[in-house]
């Protein structure tokens, strides 16, 4: 098996790395990290692949530009995608210590506090 991967044509190998980057950024959107994590792991393996054989031809070839524009376009997507989200879940850090800090003191004191 480890033979066929290695005879695997490059331009498959890239076809395969574009279809990974498609679901990368459809998990992404849905925010499953999980699996996210799992695909960004298949595409390095893939990305080892290619570099292994070393051929430049398919990324110079039109067929291979239009691939790795469309690639290009889905990380940029993927990367907006993943800022958004870790702007989300940082104010939602803040919330959260803006009412933990809140909840620290004794209510009490808050009633208290007019007399």
């Amino acid at each position: 098996m480890a033979e066929q991967a290695e005879l695997q044509p490059i331009q498959s190998l890239w076809r395969d790395y574009a279809f990974l980057t498609h679901e990368l950024a459809k998990f992404a959107i849905r925010q499953e990290w999980d699996m996210v994590f799992n695909l960004l792991d298949q595409r390095a393996v893939l990305q080892q692949r290619i570099d292994e054989q070393g051929n430049r031809e398919f990324a110079a070839s039109a067929e291979g530009k239009i691939l790795l524009n469309k690639i290009v376009t889905e990380e940029r997507m993927i990367t907006q995608t993943l800022r958004v989200s870790r702007n989300q879940a940082q104010n939602q850090q803040r919330v959260a210590s803006a009412y933990d800090a809140f909840s620290s003191i004794p209510a009490g004191s808050l009633m208290n506090r007019g007399t």
